[in-house]
């Protein structure tokens, strides 16, 4: 091989080795801001790594409003760098993403999203065929939501309102009648946020969704 092709063998494994030791710094950096309030989610959780990209916490026995919480640290793919800019082109960032089945079934469904995100056009393409009336943001800090019923704006509304009292810089904000009956995307939390704080929006916008 020539040195130039040497060099770059170098780079990639390079850019792969510090890309997979950043992710990974990442993902336990935000497991260990979490402890300081996810018991108030449940007391156990089971935690396994999806590659280099995405961490995943299952709390089987939940409490409630929820049975079960799936939480998903997804992470920018930084290990392979063309991966890395064409899906930053696409709008993918480090996002958090909770997911739950409540003890009760929410009797409303809407989906309430940021178009220009990751997350809000994914949804957006697996809605398109469903009938849905769009209700567009009157001001300028509001999501579009996509509901079936008057009563599902209604709870959109209020929810979102929840989240942004919260200082939540929502991606996508989901309430269905099946599983996952209740679904948050949304920034990494700073690690300066309390992670009490956090959770305990995350149980009331839980309760709002299945009532």
């Amino acid at each position: 091989m020539t040195p130039v092709y040497i060099i770059l063998i170098l780079l990639v494994m390079g850019w792969f080795a510090g890309g997979t030791i950043w992710n990974i710094r990442k993902g336990n950096a935000v497991m260990r801001w979490m402890q300081g309030g996810l018991p108030l989610l449940g007391e156990r959780a089971t935690v396994r790594w999806l590659g280099t990209t995405a961490v995943e916490m299952v709390i089987a026995k939940a409490k409630p409003p929820f049975q079960k919480v799936t939480l998903v640290i997804f992470l920018e793919p930084r290990d392979v760098p063309w991966n890395w800019g064409l899906t930053r082109l696409q709008g993918r960032r480090d996002t958090l993403i909770i997911r739950t089945q409540l003890s009760a079934s929410p009797h409303t469904d809407f989906e309430a999203m940021d178009r220009a995100t990751w997350s809000g056009r994914d949804i957006l393409r697996r809605i398109a065929s469903e009938r849905w009336t769009v209700t567009e943001p009157s001001d300028g800090g509001s999501l579009p939501i996509y509901h079936k019923t008057a009563a599902a704006l209604d709870r959109a509304k209020v929810l979102l309102d929840q989240a942004r009292q919260a200082g939540f810089s929502v991606w996508r904000l989901s309430v269905r009648h099946t599983e996952p009956h209740f679904q948050l995307h949304l920034p990494l939390p700073s690690a300066s946020a309390s992670a009490r704080d956090f959770f305990q929006t995350i149980l009331a916008m839980g309760e709002h969704a299945g009532g």
